[in-house]
């Protein structure tokens, strides 16, 4: 009988099962995968196996007909996988709130990565978003990193969380919100801040460069904390300076930073905004394909969706948001201070973000409100409640920034469904959510989120592969798997073969798909069948199961524990 090779071939009777020690006779586990077809995530063909899992890791790929386990999960006539990494989470809070993490759960998703422009764990007392958490009865009491693993820890999580250090965050801790560069003593601090981020076990430095104040950063700034990222194997992943008219600026400034530190560049969510820019995708990949020719590491992460999604108050000038909202809403009170943000908005695109310019009224679709404000104008456009008002879109445009405090969450529909697939078709390019882990009841149902919450994984497997056959279904399973993995330096899952932690997505080809839609977002997808946790089956197809054995995931700095 010969020894199996490969870790994952066609079953064919008479092969023995393949096991760390070789060839073994047929042995018994806590949970089998039986008869599916397996997509080990590094992009291989499809091939029939079985995956016997002991403790938290896979122990045996290959012909297991005569294995016993505790637990036997039949996988016939579905696909395998490993669990899909979301590199691009926003589930910081929303955990705390339900550890279920439903509406990322039934994607697939087993590992998300949180930290754009903020994370709960590196809150302070004088930066924590307690509005944020005050929905869900949870109290801010962690002091740091450990703290807040520790509290989603006692409240039990079905996903596995990590998080980068946001730049956003160190600078607000330190300086404030104040449009002005650090002293040489702030930066200094900055720097410590980043370096026992880094030791705590972040992924590396992250940055938000159109929200304020990380938009307040200087380059400079932003490659002296990323050198401190740089001394422990961590990554830069930057929302860059501009998306529709300053796209290609922002990313010379993005790569120079990896240049300049000597680190990994991941852009978050790219995409090519605003009408006037569509169809130059290629150019944008074209930039990154030049970087990585030339030395420096640089990847991206897409959403599979047309709209972006952020807060109202993001559309205005920066000089307007400079100080915090409260300092923002008193400007906008100032007939002279509207008038002057409208100028600037109509006219002017360099040097910052003009969503409003990218999207227009037309393309704005209000998300969520604040409760104590007319809930009947989330779903629709800023120029559709313009015309029931029978009022100026730009006179209603400022009364919800100022009724709402500034607290409109809003969708842009400002990309091109050609760019998108263009985007997708690049093997740089990793999956990301870029959202909460929501449900279809309670307090995480409100308002009328971006459908990615939802769908964003299914979508790609069921438009994309499937439909559009934007790419093969292997390629797809790889880049939300081993290639996330890798491009986040998560060296431990990402791959089905031995060794590796049993996160497995056991789906459905024929009949995955996302059911949310910008009009009825919360609605869960079709065709994921089973998800398996650290080996623990937290979904199968009667929902639920109730485990939850998410754990924390570490970056270079820290190893997993």
């Amino acid at each position: 009988m010969r020894l199996i090779s490969r870790l994952l071939i066609p079953v064919v009777a008479g092969l023995c099962v393949t096991t760390a020690l070789g060839c073994a006779e047929p042995a018994s586990y806590d949970l089998i995968v039986r008869g599916g077809t397996v997509l080990d995530g590094n992009g291989s063909a499809p091939a029939r196996g079985d995956i016997g899992i002991t403790g938290d890791r896979i122990v045996a790929v290959g012909d297991l007909s005569d294995g016993r386990a505790g637990r036997v999960i039949d996988a016939s006539g579905l696909m395998v996988a490993p669990g899909f990494i979301d590199v691009q989470g926003q589930s910081g809070t929303t955990l705390l709130a339900d550890g279920n993490g439903e509406s990322h759960l039934r994607q697939g998703i087993t590992t998300e990565i949180i930290g754009e422009g903020g994370s709960p764990a590196y809150w302070t007392k004088d930066t924590a978003d307690v509005e944020a958490l005050a929905p869900f009865g949870v109290a801010f009491d962690w002091t740091d990193a450990d703290g807040y693993f520790n509290r989603l820890r006692e409240r039990g999580t079905t996903i596995n969380l990590g998080t980068f250090v946001p730049a956003t965050a160190v600078r607000r801790t330190v300086i404030g919100m104040d449009n002005r560069p650090p002293t040489a003593a702030e930066l200094t601090r900055m720097e410590d801040m980043v370096d026992q981020a880094m030791q705590d076990g972040a992924f590396g430095l992250s940055s938000a460069l159109i929200y304020v104040p990380g938009s307040f950063a200087q380059t400079a700034e932003l490659v002296a904390l990323a050198k401190v990222a740089a001394k422990y194997q961590g990554i830069y992943i930057t929302h860059i300076r501009g998306e529709s008219f300053n796209l290609f600026n922002a990313l010379d400034e993005a790569i120079g930073i990896g240049r300049d530190a000597g680190l990994p560049v991941v852009i978050f969510h790219l995409k090519v905004g605003a009408k006037a820019n569509w169809g130059r995708m290629n150019e944008a990949l074209a930039k990154i394909d030049a970087a990585n020719r030339s030395g420096v590491k640089v990847s991206a992460t897409m959403y599979p969706y047309t709209a972006g999604g952020t807060g109202l108050a993001a559309t205005l000038p920066l000089w307007v948001q400079e100080g915090g909202r409260d300092q923002m809403l008193a400007r906008l009170t100032d007939p002279a201070v509207r008038q002057r943000a409208r100028a600037e908005i109509e006219s002017k695109i360099d040097g910052w973000e003009n969503l409003l310019q990218a999207t227009t009224f037309e393309g704005i679709q209000v998300a969520s409100a604040p409760k104590e404000i007319d809930q009947s104008i989330i779903g629709k456009r800023i120029a559709q409640i313009a015309v029931e008002r029978k009022a100026d879109p730009w006179d209603v445009y400022f009364q919800l920034l100022i009724e709402s405090g500034g607290r409109i969450g809003a969708l842009y529909h400002m990309m091109s469904e050609a760019d998108v697939a263009t985007g997708l078709q690049s093997s740089l390019v990793t999956i990301g959510t870029d959202s909460a882990a929501l449900r279809q009841e309670g307090v995480l149902a409100q308002g009328s989120p971006h459908p990615r919450s939802y769908g964003t994984f299914p979508r790609v497997l069921g438009k994309y592969v499937r439909d559009d056959q934007v790419m093969t279904l292997s390629e797809a399973v790889r880049r939300m798997t081993s290639a996330a993995a890798t491009q986040m330096g998560i060296k431990d899952r990402g791959r089905i073969q031995l060794g590796m932690l049993a996160d497995l997505v056991v789906f459905n080809p024929a009949t995955v798909m996302d059911n949310a839609t910008y009009d009825k977002p919360h609605q869960y997808p079709t065709g994921i069948e089973h998800v398996i946790g650290t080996g623990v089956p937290v979904l199968d197809p009667r929902g639920l199961t109730g485990a939850r054995p998410g754990r924390p995931v570490y970056g270079p700095a820290k190893s997993p524990r």
